[in-house]
């Protein structure tokens, strides 16, 4: 582990916030390696001109700003808001289903030794003119250091060979690498930020770290920084005389990239949030929007023709038990019987209708990842827990449990907890009044308790809980993130400890050290090996149980094709694209979608 690795920040988001982040793989310490970029469409064959219409929550100034280095930023990076690839794009996205990159701001990538070489796009321009180089990403990553990017566990220096190169040393391999840089989110300007790059590489050079006085006030600088206006590379630029409360409107930055090749003129984005947007998508005022709407708004939106895109988000909520205070649960037939007891197809239909469905393979990660990481054979021995109250009753007994009025006791002590969840995620709410009525049946007694997620997520951090609600699963093509949440997010990276699962333990095959196989599922650049790492891992996973997962959220991100947009057939594989990786962002950038 580094000294400079980035501590776990007090993270309080709001609900859209969280669905947002759940798909959001670029900036984080986890991310994959695929196949070698292609380059990207110059631009689709459909008819240019006229407006796409989208929605985001943002802030005016003074709240909002244009430090897109900083939290606040008005329509931010991909890492706060899917429009602000348009301004700042990373270097590559990625094609979840070819299992490629399109190139971005790169035009290629190629290992050097040990050494990552990116080559850029030349003749690119900001939209004050100055050019597109090497300067800039060179100064993204020096101070995203600060920032906690993820490829610092990796890397140790980052140099420019020439104005159009930029090379990443890596000090420990990892097929982790490719992902963590192409994808970064938003290259910012080097006019903007080059005095703190340049001062954070000369302090992590001398010695200091992440948690230095000196690079802790370098921070707390360039977070105070409050540019005029923000800069664009990327194909459209913010018009801010049209930012107002309602709305704002992007228009064609034509020295930037795709600037002249995408097909829309204007990309408006309307503000708001869900009870705000859901009317302007009815009225045709918005093409498509991402706010984690209501089964009643989906289902006015149904009825309104409209088309809907089910795209899996990778995450949802899981029940964590506290090892030292349900020390029943360390049992992992309880655990697997609470997998049973709970109808998790009806638990999602009631959270999200058609948008949610719960795990065929219930490994700890995806099931849409897991013919890519397991063999067929392996697969074959995955239990998914459906819904049997008979077969949990029997887990029940051969635990050496029996009802007394109802209630599963042992030795004279009955198996009663409190649920704790959090209670302005709604979804996540309609998920805990399930499984405490559904558990509370079977026989073992639950006290649901509610808390906003800026008072759960701490809590559940520190320990604070018998059994609680958080997420399994995250937007990675990599399953070692998913995997990471229960040994380690919710567990051992946090002071208080999480949940305190031992991350060895006992299984059929013998002992198994987690940890350990985290680390091996991520090291080097042997995918057989890492392969091999996560197949132990998740055969493990799936016979103890050491968290519950529930469903996985799926989109419900309404298309319409009836005023503005031509939208490709949902068949499309595109559409298999989580938010980190857009799909519509995606296909704005490459010419895919163009006006009627």
């Amino acid at each position: 582990m580094t000294a400079d690795k980035p501590k776990a920040p007090v993270y309080a988001p709001t609900r859209r916030m969280f669905l947002r982040d759940a798909t959001l793989v670029s900036i984080g310490m986890l991310a994959a390696a695929c196949q070698p970029g292609t380059a990207t469409p110059s631009g689709g064959t459909g008819k240019k001109g006229g407006e796409f219409h989208g929605a985001w929550p943002y802030d005016l100034p003074p709240k909002g700003h244009y430090n897109y280095f900083t939290t606040g930023s008005i329509l931010a990076t991909s890492g706060v808001s899917i429009y602000g690839d348009l301004m700042l794009p990373s270097l590559a996205a990625y094609r979840w289903s070819e299992d490629k990159y399109d190139y971005w701001l790169a035009e290629s990538h190629a290992m050097n030794g040990d050494n990552l070489d990116v080559k850029l796009r030349k003749g690119l321009k900001w939209d004050d003119g100055k050019p597109f180089t090497s300067k800039d990403v060179w100064t993204t990553y020096w101070v995203g250091r600060m920032e906690g990017f993820g490829i610092w566990s990796y890397i140790d220096d980052v140099t420019m060979p020439d104005d159009n190169t930029v090379r990443f040393h890596f000090k420990t391999p990892t097929t982790l690498g490719e992902r963590l840089i192409l994808r970064a989110n938003g290259i910012r300007a080097d006019s903007q930020f080059g005095d703190f790059a340049k001062r954070a590489e000369a302090l992590y050079k001398a010695g200091k770290t992440t948690t230095s006085d000196e690079v802790k006030a370098l921070r707390t600088e360039k977070d105070n920084l409050r540019p005029a206006g923000p800069l664009s590379v990327g194909p459209y630029k913010m018009d801010t005389s049209t930012l107002t409360a309602a709305q704002v409107t992007f228009v064609r930055n034509a020295g930037g990239l795709f600037g002249d090749s995408v097909t829309f003129d204007k990309v408006v984005v309307y503000q708001g949030e869900t009870a705000a947007i859901a009317p302007l998508v009815l009225s045709g005022d918005v093409d498509y929007a991402t706010h984690g709407f209501s089964v009643a708004q989906d289902r006015s939106f149904q009825d309104a023709g409209l088309k809907i895109a089910r795209g899996p988000l990778f995450t949802g909520p899981a029940i964590y038990f506290n090892w030292d205070k349900t020390p029943e649960f360390q049992d992992p037939r309880l655990r697997q019987a609470v997998a049973m007891a709970i109808n998790r197809v009806e638990s999602g239909t009631i959270a999200y209708g058609q948008s949610a469905k719960p795990p065929k393979y219930m490994t700890g990660f995806p099931d849409e990842l897991v013919p890519n990481w397991i063999a067929s054979g392996d697969q074959s021995k995955f239990k998914s827990y459906d819904y049997n109250v008979a077969a949990a009753d029997q887990l029940m007994k051969d635990a050496g449990f029996a009802k007394v009025d109802g209630i599963y006791a042992k030795g004279g002590k009955k198996l009663a907890y409190e649920l704790y969840f959090p209670s302005d995620f709604t979804d996540w709410s309609a998920a805990a009044d399930h499984a405490q009525k559904s558990l509370n049946t079977f026989g073992i007694k639950i006290t649901p308790r509610g808390a906003p997620r800026a008072t759960h997520l701490p809590d559940t951090n520190d320990g604070k809980f018998e059994i609680t609600l958080n997420a399994w699963g995250i937007g990675n093509p990599h399953p070692q993130a998913s995997l990471a949440r229960p040994f380690r997010e919710y567990n051992t990276t946090n002071a208080g400890g999480g949940m305190h699962y031992p991350t060895t333990q006992k299984w059929s095959g013998g002992t198994i050290d987690f940890e350990k196989l985290l680390v091996d599922a991520a090291a080097g650049t042997d995918l057989a090996k890492q392969k091999t790492a996560i197949t132990q891992i998740s055969l493990a996973f799936n016979e103890i149980l050491p968290c519950v997962p529930l469903w996985q959220r799926l989109g419900n991100n309404p298309l319409n094709d009836k005023k503005r947009v031509v939208w490709p057939d949902l068949s499309d594989k595109i559409y298999q694209n989580p938010g980190g990786d857009n799909f519509t962002i995606i296909m704005l950038m490459n010419g895919t979608l163009h006006s009627i």
